[in-house]
């Protein structure tokens, strides 16, 4: 079952992206998500390996050309750009994290797209969208950071139009969390503002409650978490005086902090689901 910490709210969650944000995306080439290594020594670094999962996710939605998408979840919008880049569709990117909301904006303007790619800060689990009114969904690594996977998922479903197409990356539990490990992992949460885990044999169950179909599910974990964290780690080492500002905690105790993540990483079992899902239906106009 879905296991969550009630104390986390959607403005937990904007304050750490306020503070994180430059520091994880100097970290990954401009993303806030985690690689993919299909091949685990072929050298690639963080930022080449996060481009990869974005592309993989975009292979996801299939022929959106002309579409309108949403992206829940958006953080630096580097993915939502790169998206806009590989098809002429208008993208609409989704954070609860006003420092995501410029740093996206701005990239937009930049890379040359801001006529079809916007930003707004809305909570996912309350889209202030009309029903119908996307043509695709996709939700990179934002998931675990929801305090109601599923009221998410019924958002998503509700404003998708029927034949939509919904795309899903997230981290999820292998393995329900043992009792003796609760604490430490309870403590992670809160560092990094994750209010509930989904079990990977839960996820069928939230499509299916969501009212979508699900068409594909697989855990690339292997080829993802132990190298992201890895990859990560070495870039939290190289920087950790701003990483222990940006947590408002003395390089002592940053430490400490660093040590208790990698605690609760080996305590859990993490994979990395993959999913797709459709709204039942037929396209308006087929």
């Amino acid at each position: 079952m879905t296991t969550a910490s009630q104390n986390i709210s959607p403005d937990h969650v904007a304050d750490y992206y306020d503070r994180l944000t430059d520091l994880i995306g100097e970290a990954a080439g401009g993303n806030l998500h985690f690689g993919h290594w299909p091949h685990p020594h072929d050298g690639s670094p963080l930022g080449v390996a996060a481009d990869r999962l974005t592309d993989h996710l975009i292979g996801k939605l299939g022929d959106i050309a002309g579409r309108r998408v949403l992206d829940v979840g958006c953080g630096s919008g580097r993915p939502t750009v790169r998206l806009a880049q590989r098809a002429p569709t208008e993208v609409v990117g989704v954070t609860v994290s006003p420092v995501q909301i410029e740093r996206a904006t701005a990239l937009a303007e930049r890379e040359g797209v801001a006529d079809r790619v916007r930003f707004i800060r809305a909570d996912a689990m309350a889209l202030p969208f009309p029903d119908a009114s996307f043509d695709a969904v996709w939700a990179l690594e934002c998931m675990f950071h929801m305090p109601s996977p599923a009221q998410v998922l019924g958002e998503i479903a509700r404003v998708l139009r029927p034949g939509g197409r919904l795309a899903v990356m997230d981290v999820v539990l292998r393995e329900p969390i043992a009792s003796r490990d609760r604490g430490v992992v309870e403590r992670g949460r809160s560092m990094f503002a994750v209010p509930a885990h989904i079990e990977l044999v839960e996820y069928p169950r939230l499509i299916l409650g969501a009212g979508l179909r699900l068409e594909e599910m697989a855990d690339l974990g292997d080829e993802i978490i132990r190298p992201s964290m890895e990859a990560l780690g070495g870039a939290v080492a190289a920087n950790s005086a701003a990483y222990a500002a940006a947590f408002g905690v003395d390089t002592e105790q940053f430490d400490a902090l660093v040590a208790e993540w990698a605690r609760m990483n080996s305590s859990l079992q993490l994979g990395y689901v993959v999913l797709t899902a459709k709204r039942p239906g037929c396209p308006s106009g087929s």
